[in-house]
């Protein structure tokens, strides 16, 4: 299995982000199954619903692009997963995590997920995880 992060999802998406093109590699890699199933979360898909209205600025493309995204597994962040995440945040001494990026750290460590596609940098530095991207 392997979770999608915001960065990787908005750089998929938008043609004009400087990751764009990686992004499109990756998901040839995910689509060919190479990680299995996709995940991503409640959040991650707040998340990008958000930051695409922003970056667009047109409703109509965003909802097309959620609806297609609304297609892999979508976990919800329960009461164990918040809490584990508030303490990764409260507890990061060498990352600058966002309390989003806890909760999908949370999430994989709950369902064993060891893949995730993302341009954030921070999570290179969790040895338990595979970043993709």
């Amino acid at each position: 299995m392997i979770a999608l992060d915001t960065s990787f999802i908005v750089s998929y998406y938008n043609e004009k982000d400087e990751n764009h093109n990686k992004a499109l590699d990756i998901m040839r890699e995910i689509l060919a199954d190479n990680y299995g199933e996709v995940c991503i979360s409640d959040y991650i898909f707040d998340e990008c619903a958000t930051v695409i209205l922003v970056r667009l600025k047109d409703l109509e493309k965003t909802i097309n692009i959620c609806d297609k995204i609304k297609q892999v597994i979508l976990f919800n962040i329960d009461e164990e997963i918040f809490d584990s995440a508030w303490n990764l945040f409260k507890n990061q001494k060498e990352t600058l995590f966002s309390f989003t990026d806890c909760t999908t750290l949370a999430l994989m460590e709950k369902e064993n997920i060891k893949n995730i596609a993302t341009f954030d940098k921070d999570f290179k530095k969790i040895k338990e995880i595979n970043v993709i991207g």
